[in-house]
């Protein structure tokens, strides 16, 4: 099978990766799921079942983006749709791909349960808010946080007096319920010996993972790669933060100097210019250099950076070790300064641009309620990273600016759950009491020891080996395009979509 040069990557192969975590019995038999047709994931698909089948495993595929009760987030396109139109949905690219390279065509698994009904029956509470809903299970797995992870809509808030569509929640609840027991079907019967889920954190992805661990079946997850690299993968759960952070500690001691500190350092100096493509969604309307034109008057300047609540809403956390949310945090933050005569800045997050009305709301009540000496509130140009110059000491709630400021050198303080606290380059305080201190005396700043994240940003993962990438980016594996159909397929399939999203999201009368 053809192979294409690489760059250097996290890892130096997939195989020497899955050899290093799963024992040859637990290799022989992977299942990997997919319900997403977005093409970083399929392509990912695509390299580890090439690789899989190279290493003489017998890799299964479920391919069943068109299969669930509820479209899966990933989801982007009709299959018969596709067929009416002539063309192929990127999945079934796939597909065609694989046989090309060896795979056989009864590796290509569908649903086994023709005729499917729940195992058990699906309990949705009276009321449909978020406390509820979290307690709801299915076959003694966490189905309510894993339809919390996708919210019906894009203006739905994480508030907890929310009510969500209970058409919504019903199909959501079918399809997490479906996919469980599909899955379960086919461990029980295909002798799989390892299962391989995208993230694991979607409704659909989660029930692949719950219904694997019900069989005491080991789990991997993979995901995007750096911005150099193709893809990730790796046997921890999504948000075990620690373990990334193992991970970014490794790679910096094993990497090597100069490069590592190269590459890694890179990645926070294209942030700053404002030119990491990824990070124009939030820098792209701030001018560069422009900071607080007079810094508010006290003995020191202490600048507070928010994080996205509803990206963190759900981590199975004891919160009482996070201030119990950012709000009461920030309460803390502002009692704080106030008691040592510092002068707090509070930059809301540009992000809260697009977040639901409500929660953009609360926070800014929130903000209020603490009354800081200036509020640089998410439709201000202001630099961020200039403003991190003009502060003494960075404070965050978990978010990714807070390593940005390490690297500048900038004390740096975390009250909620991040990626970067136990790299040494920041301070993770629990109390107020912590806080004071932390806040008076920062401390030396270790502003090296952020350049691993750096470096994990850049080169997470893998890339690809048998995926090749065409001069305009398209991905193919065995002389096969990874490419959506026909543009008329794909605006037909979206306005079925969202046709269908509008009847859900009705309340039911």
């Amino acid at each position: 099978m053809q192979q294409q040069a690489v760059t250097q990557a996290e890892h130096d192969s997939l195989e020497h990766y899955l050899v290093s975590h799963l024992t040859h019995e637990q290799l022989s038999r992977p299942l990997l799921v997919s319900f997403t047709q977005w093409d970083f994931a399929v392509g990912a698909l695509a390299e580890m079942t090439a690789n899989l089948l190279d290493m003489g495993s017998d890799p299964l595929l479920a391919l069943w983006s068109d299969q669930t009760p509820l479209r899966d987030v990933g989801w982007l396109t009709d299959h018969r749709i596709s067929r009416l139109t002539a063309s192929s949905t990127i999945d079934q690219n796939v597909r065609k791909g694989l046989l090309e390279v060896g795979l056989a065509p009864g590796s290509f698994l569908d649903p086994p349960l023709k005729k499917w009904k729940p195992a058990e029956p699906l309990t949705i509470p009276r009321v449909l808010n978020r406390s509820a809903m979290r307690r709801m299970t299915y076959r003694g797995s966490a189905m309510g946080r894993a339809i919390l992870q996708v919210p019906p809509d894009k203006n739905t808030p994480v508030t907890d007096d929310h009510v969500w569509p209970e058409r919504y929640v019903k199909a959501a609840a079918e399809s997490y319920a479906y996919v469980f027991d599909q899955v379960v079907e086919v461990l029980q019967t295909r002798s799989v010996s390892s299962v391989i889920a995208y993230n694991g954190r979607f409704l659909h992805d989660n029930a692949v993972a719950a219904a694997a661990i019900s069989q005491s079946l080991p789990v991997m997850y993979y995901d995007t790669g750096g911005l150099d690299t193709d893809f990730d993968l790796t046997v921890d759960e999504t948000h075990d933060w620690s373990a990334l952070q193992d991970r970014m500690k490794h790679m910096a001691q094993n990497w090597g100097e100069p490069a590592g500190t190269q590459i890694g350092s890179s990645w926070f100096t294209d942030r700053t210019a404002h030119t990491d493509v990824l990070n124009q969604a939030f820098t792209g309307g701030q001018k560069i250099g422009q900071g607080l034109t007079e810094p508010p008057a006290g003995e020191k300047v202490v600048l507070y950076f928010s994080s996205s609540g509803d990206e963190i809403s759900e981590l199975d956390l004891d919160w009482s070790k996070y201030f119990f949310g950012q709000p009461q945090a920030l309460k803390t933050l502002a009692n704080s300064c106030r008691e040592l005569g510092y002068a707090l800045v509070v930059r809301t997050h540009p992000h809260n641009k697009v977040k639901p009305d409500r929660d953009v709301q609360d926070w800014l009540d929130a903000v209020d309620q603490a009354s800081p000496a200036v509020h640089v509130d998410h439709h201000s140009d202001l630099d961020s990273y200039a403003l991190m110059n003009q502060a003494d000491v960075v404070v965050t709630y978990g978010s990714t600016t807070g390593v940005e400021a390490a690297f500048q050198g900038k004390p740096v303080i975390v009250m909620g759950p991040s990626a970067y606290d136990e790299l040494g380059c920041a301070r993770r305080v629990t109390s107020q009491a912590e806080l004071v201190g932390a806040l008076k005396g920062p401390g030396t700043v270790d502003s090296h020891a952020a350049v691993s994240y750096g470096l994990m940003m850049r080169r997470r993962g893998f890339s690809y080996r048998y995926v090749q990438v065409g001069e305009n980016g398209t991905r193919s594996i065995g002389g096969v395009a990874l490419v959506e159909p026909r543009p008329i397929a794909k605006h037909l399939s979206h306005l079925k979509h969202r046709v269908h999203k509008r009847w859900l999201n009705k309340t039911s009368s």
